[in-house]
């Protein structure tokens, strides 16, 4: 399954990312508007190019029983990805710590000038389970729980944004 988001949002691009890699705000966005149960950074490198990291967490998101009963109690994914400053674009993909064999997550996220002090976020996002019986539900959820993180944001940022902007 693969579907686009876009929004416009207050801000440069720069800014945008800026907040968006800033470690201060992980805690806010992750754990507090998004009551992820858990999220640690664990690596980043920064050169003139790129930003490169990877992340740990376990969504609070409680997944179809069916679902839940084939992932385990402990369920927790990690997420890896680059930023390419110049094009300002950030690629990841999601590695799940049960049924890694059997689901692909990734996506991108472009920021452009939108005109004035905005920028357009474009994302291209991919969640594909091959699970036996469940796969399809799981899709569905997954679809729907992307959509609503990324309004959540969004919306968050919208709220964090420069004054200015």
């Amino acid at each position: 399954m693969k579907f686009s988001l876009s929004f416009e949002v207050a801000g440069a691009p720069e800014e945008f990312f800026g907040w968006f890699f800033a470690p201060v705000r992980e805690d806010d966005l992750y754990k507090g508007e998004l009551k992820y149960r858990s999220y640690e950074m664990v690596a980043q490198r920064e050169s003139e190019e790129r930003v490169v990291r990877r992340t740990r967490f376990q969504r609070g998101v409680q997944l179809p029983e069916p679902v839940a009963k084939l992932f385990g109690g402990d369920f927790s994914e990690i997420e890896d990805g680059t930023f390419e400053k110049a094009d300002r674009l950030w690629t990841w993909r999601v590695t799940p710590s049960s049924l890694a064999d059997k689901i692909r997550h990734e996506g991108s996220l472009r920021a452009e000038d939108a005109g004035g002090t905005r920028s357009r976020l474009g994302l291209e996002l991919t969640y594909e389970a091959r699970v036996f019986g469940v796969g399809g539900l799981l899709e569905s959820f997954m679809e729907q729980r992307l959509r609503e993180e990324w309004d959540q944001t969004v919306g968050f940022y919208g709220r964090q944004a420069p004054a200015s902007a």
